[in-house]
């Protein structure tokens, strides 16, 4: 590739690199919060607090509290509130344990939910560092009938039903005499039995004993459980999000938005922003997430969230892929979704249902939820191409069970779909090389007159078969597929604790040791070597300037520096994709037809062929080529 398009290729390059770098930093801006004193985003909070009132006769307007009805001539009062404020010791929880071969989950009789769950499949088939939900004040899936932003309403004491099912635990409150709240979880078995082993069935049901009708003026807020980021690098926290989806268009919100945010060079900067609740009137399914794990919950068939109540939260979770403890508290998201309730007839009852997901981001697992709850991947603007490429390497990983030779495998396949592309690339960029003399003759000779020199280079181009964006297009056509590979190599799952030689895990930097601190990176050192050798292969360009010499003799550097932390699965592919490059140009650079082709200068040749009248063609080459017959 002549220098030339080499500096266009490599600020598209580095214009990719910041799109990359945006889209990590950057997020649709959510609608103005509802103010603090509100406690839900559709106005929930007021009254006397209470969770239960007898339905309104009608022509009256009820109101919009959530508490038993109370005895007739009696003060009305919170059964929440009583409870909460009750003297005595606060019994002791039960914790049951729900489990399959992918997933462990720890119960807890404190609000009826789940306190934490372990993953036993996630890190090269044995249990995992990871544990969600663990050390945080709010179970996973708890109930509050008070608002979403005080603790103690998720974790009210519920006393535990014996379940002849061994996959099934049911949990049981009664508020007063009237309404009687059970709450029920359920694991799949495993894979064969259809289901998904990460999936976790629940519901509440609220079940009226009273003879009376009883609505709801708070409505119920399930919790969806914290979420804290893994490993303790700068860019760990970039994944860590609240996320839901609105009739099918997904919206992420990063702890950033949560933090605030310098931004670059004070540009996109934003103030912290610790709660943001909304009204979401068609919400499908919210989440947490992480880079590798998530918990998504999906409404049940005719369920209904009119709101969701998202918060930063300060957390000390355990050490996560063998790093450190964190010496202090750590950011983390939760959230949780709001629930109306209908007026509720003597007898009957009302039930949320919800399935949720908690698990790994693996694509294949989240798409089969069906509602398009594999937007938590979070693949950026080119996801259509990370979603091919990523099918694509499973396709080679059933083969080759290595997830660091599938990529070596990928990246040649898609070396050799292009090949003919950049081979014909190649082949014009060493014409062009050819014909740098003869273009400075055009330059000097029509200095005064550019629109001549314009005319006569394009001739000159044409002649010798030359396409001056030759370089450029296959830059263009595979930066999207580099932009996917980008994003589906940071998120995908399964490459997480993937070994490939001395490489540890493919989705992390291939650390071998640190050196006063300085983590020594080997993979990145070598892709910046190809790279240097690459372009020390790349024919000079005549025309060439000081300062486009010494930006092409930086660029193996500026890259080093800019990839010397990414993933290793990425920096993997793009070695070997140097490496490929370095073959295509040797046989490039010794093909004879394209060495012995001689050069067309147009002017001269019609200029010769005038003068010679009938000579034959070898002697118009051997004017072409600048050489001069002798009269005989």
């Amino acid at each position: 590739m002549d220098k030339k398009n080499i500096i266009i290729g490599v600020l598209l390059i580095a214009s990719a690199f910041g799109l990359m770098l945006y889209q990590t930093s950057q997020i649709e801006p959510p609608p103005e919060p509802t103010p603090p004193q509100e406690t839900s985003p559709g106005g929930t909070g007021g009254g006397d607090g209470t969770p239960f009132e007898e339905a309104p006769s009608e022509g009256e307007d009820g109101t919009d509290a959530f508490a038993p009805v109370p005895a007739e001539g009696a003060e009305a009062s919170s059964m929440e509130q009583a409870d909460a404020a009750a003297p005595g010791p606060v019994a002791e929880a039960v914790t049951p344990i729900l489990s399959n071969d992918h997933l462990r989950v720890h119960l807890t009789s404190r609000g009826g939910a789940v306190d934490k769950v372990e993953f036993l499949q996630t890190k090269r088939g044995a249990e995992d560092d990871f544990v969600f939900n663990a050390d945080t004040p709010r179970p996973a899936l708890g109930l509050s009938l008070e608002g979403p932003e005080l603790v103690p309403p998720f974790t009210r004491s519920y006393e535990l039903v014996e379940d002849n099912d061994p996959q099934q635990v049911t949990f049981v409150r009664q508020l007063g005499e009237a309404i009687e709240i059970r709450r029920t979880y359920r694991l799949a078995a495993a894979d064969a039995d259809g289901g998904d082993p990460y999936v976790i069935e629940h519901e509440t049901t609220f079940h009226n004993r009273s003879d009376r009708t009883l609505q709801s003026r708070t409505g119920a807020y399930l919790q969806l459980g914290t979420m804290y980021k893994l490993g303790r690098g700068g860019q760990a926290g970039q994944f860590l999000s609240f996320v839901y989806d609105e009739g099918g268009k997904t919206r992420f919100f990063k702890i950033n938005k949560f933090t605030g945010s310098q931004g670059f060079l004070g540009i996109g900067s934003s103030l912290p922003r610790p709660t943001i609740a909304e009204d979401v009137p068609d919400l499908r399914w919210a989440g947490v997430k992480n880079q590798f794990f998530t918990m998504v919950g999906t409404l049940g068939d005719g369920m209904q969230a009119n709101g969701f109540f998202a918060a930063n939260t300060r957390v000390n979770p355990p050490a996560a892929d063998g790093a450190e403890p964190a010496p202090g508290l750590e950011d983390a998201v939760g959230g949780s979704l709001h629930f109306p309730i209908e007026p509720i007839a003597p007898g009957a009852s009302r039930t949320l249902r919800m399935e949720v997901y908690t698990g790994p981001k693996e694509f294949r697992r989240l798409q089969a939820l069906g509602e398009s709850q594999s937007q938590v991947m979070q693949f950026g603007w080119f996801g259509f191409f990370s979603k091919i490429l990523l099918f694509f390497l499973y396709g080679i990983h059933s083969v080759i069970p290595s997830w660091g030779w599938s990529i070596v495998v990928m990246t040649v396949i898609i070396k050799l779909i292009f090949w003919p592309l950049t081979a014909k690339a190649a082949q014009s960029q060493k014409r062009m090389q050819k014909i740098q003399e003869p273009l400075k003759e055009i330059r000097e000779q029509h200095k005064d007159n550019p629109q001549k020199v314009q005319k006569e280079t394009m001739r000159l181009f044409k002649e010798n078969k030359v396409n001056p964006a030759a370089g450029c297009l296959p830059i263009f056509i595979q930066l999207p597929i580099f932009i996917g590979l980008f994003w589906m190599l940071r998120t995908a799952s399964e490459l997480r604790f993937a070994q490939f030689l001395w490489i540890q895990d493919l989705s992390r930097p291939d650390t071998v040791a640190e050196i006063a601190g300085f983590p020594l990176n080997i993979l990145p050192l070598i892709m910046g070597a190809t790279m240097f050798f690459q372009m020390r292969m790349t024919p000079a360009m005549a025309s060439a300037d000081q300062l486009q010499t010494k930006i092409f003799k930086f660029l193996p550097f500026v890259f080093l520096i800019i990839l010397y932390n990414f993933s290793s699965g990425l920096v993997l592919y793009w070695t070997v994709q140097n490496l490929l490059t370095i073959l295509q140009q040797y046989i490039t650079n010794k093909r004879s037809d394209v060495a012995n082709e001689p050069v067309v200068v147009p002017g001269s040749a019609k200029k010769k062929k005038k003068k010679s009248g009938g000579r034959g063609a070898a002697e118009v080459a051997t004017a072409a080529g600048g050489g001069k017959k002798k009269k005989s």
